[in-house]
């Protein structure tokens, strides 16, 4: 029998994908794709490889004047910055990495080209990775295989030690690669947290809070919680 996520897609492969309206290309700069928080500790060093949920640089013209996750209302209040903190608790020392890759998203097929934006995350030499990207990969033309590949790779490239225990979610809004995110976790004996039914809620959006409705669209406080405690329960297990 098919899981929900499959069911979901073969119906209407799209529905979800199509609220994302916030252009992959100009959420960062380049030279801000990669930044760290507490570098220098000596505790666990934990990556987030993410979007813009993860973090979205200031855009004017869709009416976002912030610089962190979208569309959360204040920094301490997206997911990262959740789990960061729920994260001290358990290593007060414990060192952090955003490596944001709307960039290499919107153009996955061609991913090794983006992997100089990312060497200062690779060099971060995390000892946990939470890979929480897909939605910006287009949905038109879009190759499972050639998407689970390059992520394979990109993961790679990010581990080079290839020590790191790797924690894998699914959209925010449901996606067609979706299928090839779980299908490379059971390959690989990774936990995956699914996200999809959330863009489904919602409650679990900003909706009302932004003109723009693909800002809208994103998650908001609860919704950023939600998905903190989801990756939580998985994350807390590398400390045990």
């Amino acid at each position: 029998m098919k899981n929900d996520i499959e069911k979901s897609l073969a119906d209407n492969e799209y529905t979800q994908l199509k609220k994302n309206t916030v252009n992959a290309k100009g959420q960062l700069t380049d030279s801000k794709s990669v930044r760290f928080y507490g570098a220098d500790n000596k505790g666990v060093r934990v990556m987030f490889v993410g979007n813009s949920i993860t973090l979205h640089g200031v855009l004017k013209e869709i009416g976002w004047n912030n610089e962190w996750g979208m569309a959360a209302s204040s920094a301490d209040n997206d997911y990262v910055h959740i789990l960061m903190e729920k994260v001290r608790k358990l290593d007060p020392q414990a060192a952090f990495c955003i490596c944001q890759v709307a960039a290499w998203e919107s153009d996955y097929k061609n991913g090794r080209e983006k992997y100089p934006l990312y060497e200062n995350a690779r060099a971060f030499c995390a000892d946990i990775i939470i890979a929480r990207f897909v939605e910006n990969c287009p949905g038109k033309d879009f190759d499972g295989a050639v998407f689970k590949k390059e992520m394979s790779d990109l993961l790679g490239f990010l581990n080079p030690t290839g020590s790191a225990k790797i924690i894998m979610t699914t959209g925010f809004w449901r996606h067609p690669g979706d299928s090839e995110i779980i299908a490379y976790a059971k390959e690989n004996k990774l936990p995956v947290i699914t996200l999809g039914d959330l863009g489904d809620n919602d409650e679990m959006m900003a909706k009302g809070l932004f003109e723009h409705s693909g800002v809208a669209m994103h998650p908001g406080d609860l919704g950023m919680k939600t998905i903190a405690d989801r990756i939580f329960a998985a994350l807390r297990n590398c400390f045990e």
